[in-house]
């Protein structure tokens, strides 16, 4: 019987799941929310080990543009399996903060 290697168990959809998480974990550093809640993550795709992440800011002129998608960047890179990682800055659709999760509203007290 042959015994896959850890690397050989990774999935895309695995990479996915935790890519998901540790996003959970990348907080806007003037807000406070994480990047999921607050809506600034329009997309993630996991393809044949690559992982591209769609975001956005809440304005241009946003302080963080420099270290948010960095961030992001690197939190990628840190799942096993992932061999490369694109994040792109967009500013189409604008956000808004309709954008915001429900968590999100909650953690801003914006809900009970």
């Amino acid at each position: 019987m042959d015994l896959a290697t850890p690397s050989m168990l990774i999935t895309d959809s695995a990479i996915e799941i935790e890519a998901w998480d540790l996003l959970h974990e990348v907080y806007d550093p003037e807000i406070g929310i994480n990047l999921v809640d607050l809506g600034l993550i329009y997309d993630l795709s996991v393809t044949e080990r690559t992982v591209g992440v769609t975001m956005t800011l809440t304005t241009p002129g946003c302080p963080v543009s420099d270290s948010m998608p960095d961030a992001v960047r690197r939190v990628m890179e840190a799942i096993p399996g992932v061999s490369d990682v694109t994040v792109d800055l967009v500013w189409e659709p604008p956000w808004d903060p309709e954008r915001i999760t429900e968590a999100g509203l909650r953690e801003l007290g914006w809900l009970d």
